[in-house]
């Protein structure tokens, strides 16, 4: 890749282990365009956990460059992501939403064959921030930046807790606490999105022109599915069925971007006269990045903190029920943990200039968590994007989505200030 430089650095896997085995950190560094670099170097830390931070090399070199204008791009395949000894599990990432959601047979095959190399217990967030400051140290840089996205916001929280002096500025967006307990809160946060996709488009004058009992569809729709799964053709004529449990994970993979709730109103409209095209076309592929990873540390600092009751208490009355939480605590019980210490779940006491940007449609991590962390921290500043869905993903979409690339920027170059004028003419797609 022009302007970008790859190489591996060695950290032992065990750090209480220096002699012991090793593992090859995949990095990335996107060069800044001015020769003469003024600003310190960005590391993204990307979300998951599982995803690997040198996929968004891409963006940094093409529609992304103006972060490179006068800084370096770090970009750290986390341990077990990307080129770093991932933790691929090819059984369970090729399966779509709309199949059994880690299925326990396969969850256990993957285990076995990733224990035969590896110790899945040396996979931490904590551990992984460790790396992070070794890559950092390696490449000479004395202050960074930090740009995180969902998983990423806690690792970089991480980072702050034990690296701060090291970090100039950071941006945190889709916010996750470092108490969050993965994935309890998928349910009630997804239907909260839900509704707003609803009465969104009932305010909407053609949305509510061309889907007038939207409402209605969907109850329909979910009683259909509670009574016994519905056929369909899936694409080249494939024949498969539509469950309830896997109809609700695949609706809220949609809910990620607004693009994607946006395209909701036709999908359930058309689901609901029997027609599950539109649905089997905009399903994603299985999960990105490493499930292997996912699975370490979302039942090791997630999964093994929810109990039975908290399950009723945050899922009862909403579309996707227990079904997400459910399998996924199946998965964990099949799965090798690592105990974590309680100190870990203590967000940041004291923090550089921190920007907290959240979604107002975010399907994740609700606004609510990002104004509580905010409100702890001083040098915490949030901006509230109304139609913003978990991330950035989709702001091609927008008009003038390249809006919020400016305000971040902003943040960094203006030493934690933000000017959020722009934000004014940012607007979503509309409904399909």
């Amino acid at each position: 890749m022009k302007g970008a430089s790859c190489g591996l650095l060695s950290v032992p896997e065990d750090p209480a282990q220096p002699q012991g085995r090793t593992i090859a950190l995949h990095v990335v560094v996107l060069r800044a365009l001015s020769p003469t670099p003024t600003s310190v170097p960005l590391f993204h830390l990307d979300g998951g956990p599982g995803v690997a931070a040198s996929g968004a090399a891409g963006f940094y070199l093409g529609p992304g460059s103006d972060y490179r204008r006068t800084r370096d791009v770090v970009l750290v395949d986390q341990r077990g992501t990307g080129g770093s000894s991932a933790l691929r599990c090819p059984a369970l990432q090729q399966r779509s939403p709309l199949d059994d959601y880690e299925p326990v047979e396969e969850v256990v095959r993957c285990r076995r064959d990733l224990e035969a190399r590896t110790d899945l217990a040396l996979y931490s967030t904590e551990i992984a921030a460790a790396d992070l400051d070794r890559v950092r140290a390696a490449l000479g840089y004395d202050h960074i930046d930090l740009w995180a996205l969902s998983y990423g916001t806690r690792l970089a929280q991480v980072y702050l807790k034990s690296f701060g002096a090291r970090v100039r500025s950071a941006v945190l967006v889709g916010f996750a606490p470092l108490d969050y307990k993965a994935p309890l809160f998928h349910a009630v946060a997804a239907q909260r999105a839900l509704d707003l996709v609803l009465d969104g488009c009932q305010l909407d004058p053609d949305c509510a022109a061309r889907y007038p009992d939207l409402r209605g569809e969907w109850r329909d729709l979910l009683g259909r599915l509670d009574r016994g799964p519905i056929p369909a053709s899936a694409p080249g004529g494939r024949a498969r069925e539509i469950r309830r449990g896997p109809f609700g994970e695949a609706i809220r993979t949609l809910l990620a971007t607004a693009a994607g709730q946006r395209r909701l109103p036709d999908i359930i409209h058309r689901a609901a006269a029997g027609d599950f095209a539109p649905l089997l076309a905009a399903v994603p592929a299985g999960p990105p990045g490493a499930e292997g990873l996912y699975l370490t540390i979302a039942c090791s600092e997630g999964g093994a903190r929810i109990t039975d009751a908290d399950v009723r208490r945050h899922t009862t009355g909403t579309f996707l029920g227990d079904y997400r939480v459910s399998r996924e605590r199946a998965a964990c019980a099949a799965w090798r943990t690592y105990s974590v210490p309680e100190s870990f779940f203590t967000p940041p006491a004291a923090a550089p200039p921190v920007l907290v940007v959240s979604g107002g449609m975010d399907h994740v991590t609700p606004p609510e968590w990002a104004e509580a962390f905010c409100s702890t921290l001083p040098s915490c500043r949030l901006l509230r994007v109304p139609a913003l869905g978990h991330g950035p993903f989709d702001l091609d979409e927008w008009a003038h989505g390249e809006c919020l690339d400016a305000v971040m920027l902003g943040f960094y170059e203006h030493g934690g200030t933000i000017e959020t004028e722009c934000l004014r003419s940012m607007k979503p797609p509309p409904y399909r």
